[in-house]
């Protein structure tokens, strides 16, 4: 027991145990689920199956185009979509999420490895981040390129002692892996880097030209990914830029531990704070010097980050638990009492398990609930067109969400859903022209604002539009009621999800709503 509380002494194959075993229980609610309750989950399986599936199939060519372009948010088209030709595409998406997790956890026991030079139980903190926010809202590109910057970053560290070439060799390769995956998380690990060879610079207090030359090592690299964003991405120079309140800045730290209990996650969060300042405080634990200058880095990015960037929302929501794993990674456990080591571990992972387990039972609840939804969509028509209607209050992350669960009509049907992502800044799936007109027509918001909200009611080229579309779907975060009225004919109805038929009317595939 001694030997693994001992942060600092583990033999690899004592670290792979622990580590293995942590990652099984952590894995746990992604095997369990058949639905993951993951905010943007289905609509990414959506373009998955697109991507795999569209050759074979006649709906999915009548809808959906694939347009390969160099975007930085690939990761997951890159991987799943050869995965799904193999094994079913669910668990290929599944087998994405614990690549996730498994890149996440994996990235920050490697750095702490490389930055003090022997395998440790310290970085498994790792483990106690996992189920963040940032996961619930089904940011799965952003994570999965977040796990290999660490891993980068880990190998950014080992090759400093290697040539120059070497190292501008190894670091393009891996700013250009990471363009592709994210950008945000690319950019994030060249502050990591930039930081890094500034503190050495520093340290070693190197004459400017020394110095000049190992910044020049660190940041020719992205001079790759910069070009292809520049001169080849679509809409990289466009998009809005917003702030939220800059105290905001101060409670989006807890999104780290906020997922479905939050008087359990508030106190859990208080008391992780608590016991890592304290023991920071008390020189039980300690930060290695060089990462102090790439950590502050990071630090000032974040409160300078805006919230809307570009195409990307919620940017700054994302930078925290980057920071909070480099911290875990930067710091080892130094205090030489077994007691306090045991005391300080055998909490986390107390914390840890009961986190898990408010995680493992509101998944299970979630997917009981998907359950008894699918078949709605399974008895759509192959090919049907499915319209979205929901509020704006709608998008926000929570337990079983389900703005997005209509577009799993796409994997089960091949059907049309307008509320696909289909970015040409994003996606490298986009909606055929006339069915893009369609969709730029009716926006969920709308629809529910005419037939639940109280708005105003549909004009004659909005009813135009409607009629375009075989069924209509209404989902919101509580319970409603929508009215019956023409063209609507119930089909379906959950407290929270409603389908409805489309009654036959004048409209027609080729009206001019869809030439627009």
């Amino acid at each position: 027991m001694d030997a693994i509380a001992d942060t600092s002494r583990l033999s690899f194959g004592r670290f792979a145990v622990l580590f293995a075993a942590l990652f099984a229980l952590a894995a746990l609610p992604v095997i369990c689920c058949d639905t993951l309750p993951l905010f943007d989950y289905p609509n990414h399986l959506a373009r998955m199956h697109i991507l795999a599936s569209w050759s074979g199939s006649e709906p999915l060519q009548r809808y959906y185009e694939i347009v390969w372009r160099p975007l930085p948010n690939l990761a997951m088209d890159l991987v799943v979509p050869p995965l799904a030709r193999v094994m079913p595409l669910a668990g290929a998406g599944k087998a994405f999420v614990l690549a996730t997790l498994f890149l996440l956890a994996g990235g920050t026991a490697l750095l702490h490895r490389v930055l003090f030079g022997s395998w440790s139980a310290w970085p498994c903190l790792a483990f106690l981040l996992l189920y963040s926010r940032a996961l619930l809202w089904g940011f799965l590109n952003y994570l999965f390129g977040l796990g290999l910057a660490l891993v980068a970053l880990a190998l950014w560290l080992a090759l400093e002692r290697h040539r120059p070439s070497v190292r501008l060799a190894v670091g393009t390769a891996s700013a250009l892996t990471l363009f592709f995956a994210h950008l945000l998380a690319c950019g994030l690990y060249g502050v990591l880097v930039m930081g890094r060879a500034g503190a050495l610079a520093w340290r070693r207090r190197a004459a400017p030209r020394s110095a000049l030359v190992e910044l020049l090592v660190a940041g020719i690299p992205f001079l790759a990914p910069l070009a292809i964003l520049v001169l080849l991405t679509p809409g990289s120079a466009g998009g809005a830029i917003a702030y939220g309140p800059m105290l905001r800045k101060f409670d989006l730290l807890f999104s780290v531990f906020d997922n479905y209990s939050r008087p359990f996650d508030i106190a859990g969060f208080a008391l992780a704070v608590i016991a890592l300042g304290f023991a920071f405080q008390r020189r039980w634990v300690r930060l290695e010097p060089s990462m102090a200058l790439p950590l502050l880095l990071l630090v000032l990015v974040y409160v300078a980050m805006p919230s809307q960037l570009a195409t990307a929302s919620g940017a700054d929501h994302r930078i925290p638990l980057l920071l909070a794993l480099v911290l875990v990674a930067s710091s080892r456990w130094t205090a030489p009492e077994p007691g306090l080591r045991r005391l300080f571990l055998g909490g986390a992972l107390v914390l840890f398990l009961l986190r898990l387990g408010v995680v493992g039972a509101s998944w299970e609840a979630s997917d009981r609930s998907y359950a008894r939804l699918l078949p709605a969509l399974e008895a759509l028509p192959i090919g049907a067109r499915l319209a979205v209607a929901y509020p704006s209050e709608a998008i926000n992350s929570q337990p079983t969400p389900l703005v997005h669960f209509p577009t799993l009509a796409i994997v089960r049907r091949d059907a049309f859903v307008p509320t696909l992502f289909a970015f040409a800044t994003q996606q490298p799936v986009a909606l055929v022209p006339r069915y893009q007109a369609l969709a730029d027509r009716l926006s969920p918001e709308r629809l529910w604002s005419a037939f639940v909200g109280g708005g105003p009611p549909l004009d004659p080229g909005e009813r135009a539009a409607l009629q375009q579309y075989e069924y209509l779907v209404f989902v919101d975060r509580t319970p409603f009621t929508v009215p019956v009225a023409p063209p609507l004919v119930p089909d379906f109805a959950a407290p929270r999800f409603t389908l409805f038929r489309i009654a036959a009317g004048d409209g027609a595939l080729d009206a001019p709503v869809l030439a627009r």
